[in-house]
């Protein structure tokens, strides 16, 4: 079971955090994403570059809207989220996730509105921090 969802508005399509095992200051977990055609999951961690909890915290503040994406993803480039927002309240969550042996990969858009990135970058910062 999920320690996070978050449901996408637009179409159901579910993005997922689960924390496998915390070390100290750093935090493994898996992000998986299901949409109504693809799901898939692969492994990330705070290693290196911090928690993805920044990159939303930055997204909630500036919920009105931001140019160009904002983007994270962990070190071993497995997890990367990119996203963009537009003029009517909306970001595009673009997310990249690769397979096991870097031979495939998902790349899935959620969209979401931009009231629910407050309570999103909040619920990441309990899971994974804001480092």
């Amino acid at each position: 079971m999920a320690d996070l969802e978050f449901i996408s508005p637009n179409d159901g399509s579910v993005l997922s955090l689960t924390v496998t095992q915390c070390n100290g200051g750093e935090t493994d977990f898996e992000v998986a994403v299901k949409t109504p055609w693809f799901s898939g999951v692969a492994p990330a961690s705070t290693y290196m570059n911090g928690s993805p909890a920044v990159m939303f915290c930055e997204m909630a503040n500036a919920w009105t809207g931001w140019k160009g994406q904002k983007k994270w993803s962990d070190l071993e480039g497995r997890v990367e989220f990119l996203a963009s927002s537009d003029s009517t309240g909306h970001v595009a969550l673009t997310i990249k996730l690769v397979g096991q042996n870097y031979d495939s990969d998902l790349l899935v858009v959620l969209k979401y509105d931009a009231g629910q990135l407050d309570g999103m970058a909040k619920a990441i910062s309990r899971l994974l921090g804001a480092k």
